[in-house]
């Protein structure tokens, strides 16, 4: 088995889902803690500003996971899967 049908198994596929999955939830996570943790400094906020506040940190959160999960995604391409999973995994410290 040469190793692009390694790195393309459903199993790594499955983990480059997961790993993306796991990343998603973390930086979700992190953006909703630190809504929270500032609403309160905010004061009242009207329907439209708390969709503003909303629709900001989900900006910004897309825009820091591109690269991440754009690398996990062509990572089969470069036959790197299982490295870059685990190095992805490592850095942002995601359950395994």
């Amino acid at each position: 088995m040469s190793s692009a049908e390694v790195d393309s198994s459903p199993v790594l596929d499955s983990e480059i889902s997961g790993t993306i999955a796991s990343l998603r939830e973390r930086f979700e996570a992190v953006r909703r803690g630190e809504v929270h943790r500032v609403r309160g400094r905010l004061g009242h906020l009207s329907s439209d500003q708390e969709d503003v506040v909303e629709s900001l940190s989900h900006g910004i959160i897309e825009k820091v996971l591109q690269a991440p999960v754009a690398m996990l995604l062509n990572a089969t391409e470069a036959n790197q899967s299982a490295f870059i999973v685990e190095t992805v995994r490592r850095i942002f410290n995601l359950r395994t």
